[in-house]
């Protein structure tokens, strides 16, 4: 983020250690957010709390969708969640008090919400690798105790690599706000690390297995294609095949289009605090990249869940009554037959 934002330092203190004697009126600063941004940052945690509290009460409420899947979906929903419970609530009240110790806080929380949310949606597309890929080897590689042990541990290095930022600090006692050459040195070679390790390697991974996913599809449904024209038999609509493949492309895109600025814009702000510059970032770019950092959690839920044929069945149910029950149930049994019936090939989009 901005260096308001992704700075250990509030945004004014950056000038600590930089006085000289041709002192100059400071002038006026825009705020990062006017009120009518807070509302719609508002807004935005209430929508990100609704949709991802939904994913999981549906979860909760619903035995058919408690499955290993849907155990990593819900950790993704449950991270998301804590966006818009936590990490906008601090950001808010770290831009109207401006505390010192309130503001770090935000900024950790918020970079722990955004490793997770990666981490997250990279454990996601692993699981739909094995599955698709491997799919008659899934119950056995992918298992519960497995499943628990990978999430635990998605969860360990989130929050590792969040906080270990503040141990240089707090070994060396040195101030937040203060600026030290050795400090410096360590939060650039941070945030090189945090791109390379929570952006570029994920990325092409999650490119490489939906760019699998695809292929595959796009093979099986071409054998579909053929052998239903042989039994003369009417094949699904153009919309409905590609339905799932650009959940996948759309969320390819807001991976890298939201991401990206945001860990690339924290280590330019350490590049910049560290050599002085009087030069920032404009602030209508300091403000979009604060609403970039929160479009993921929001879209996340709805991408990798709601999309989902098992999620929209059950949020069907639970909208319409227990009348749907019935057929809801048959559905499912339905679904885990074709399953079965190596038909893996085809997305859960679809």
């Amino acid at each position: 983020m901005s260096n308001r934002m992704a700075s250990l330092s509030p945004c004014n203190t950056t000038c600590i250690g930089n006085t000289s004697s041709n002192v100059t009126e400071p002038e006026y600063e825009d705020p990062l957010l006017p009120s009518p941004l807070i509302v719609l940052l508002s807004i935005i945690c209430l929508l990100i709390i609704t949709v991802n509290g939904l994913v999981i009460f549906l979860i909760y409420k619903k035995k058919t969708l408690r499955t290993l899947t849907n155990m990593f979906l819900t950790s993704l929903a449950l991270s998301d969640l804590m966006s818009g419970l936590v990490g906008i609530p601090l950001l808010l009240n770290c831009l109207v008090i401006n505390a010192t110790n309130l503001c770090v806080s935000s900024v950790v929380f918020i970079r722990f919400a955004a490793i997770s949310s990666v981490c997250h949606v990279l454990l996601i597309a692993c699981d739909r690798y094995i599955f698709i890929v491997h799919d008659m080897k899934y119950d056995s590689l992918v298992t519960k105790r497995r499943a628990i042990i990978t999430t635990i541990a998605v969860w360990l290095v989130s929050f590792t690599a969040a906080v270990i930022q503040l141990s240089w600090y707090i070994f060396h006692g040195i101030d937040f706000t203060a600026f030290v050459e050795i400090t410096e040195d360590l939060n650039k070679q941070y945030s090189v690390a945090c791109i390379v390790l929570f952006f570029a390697v994920p990325l092409l991974l999650i490119c490489y297995i939906y760019g699998c996913i695809f292929y595959i599809s796009f093979k099986r449904n071409e054998s579909d294609r053929q052998v239903r024209s042989s039994f003369q038999q009417p094949s699904r609509s153009l919309v409905h095949k590609w339905r799932g493949r650009s959940v996948l492309l759309i969320t390819v895109l807001i991976f890298a289009g939201c991401w990206l600025p945001y860990f690339v814009a924290m280590l330019g702000d350490y590049m910049e605090s560290s050599k002085r510059s009087s030069m920032h970032m404009p602030v209508w770019v300091e403000r979009l990249l604060v609403f970039l950092s929160f479009i993921p959690p929001l879209l996340n839920p709805i991408l990798c869940t709601l999309a989902k044929r098992d999620f929209r069945r059950a949020l069907k149910e639970v909208v319409f009554g227990r009348e749907a029950r019935y057929h809801y149930e048959q559905s499912i049994r339905f679904q885990a037959a074709r399953e079965r019936l190596n038909v893996r090939g085809n997305l859960e989009y679809e």
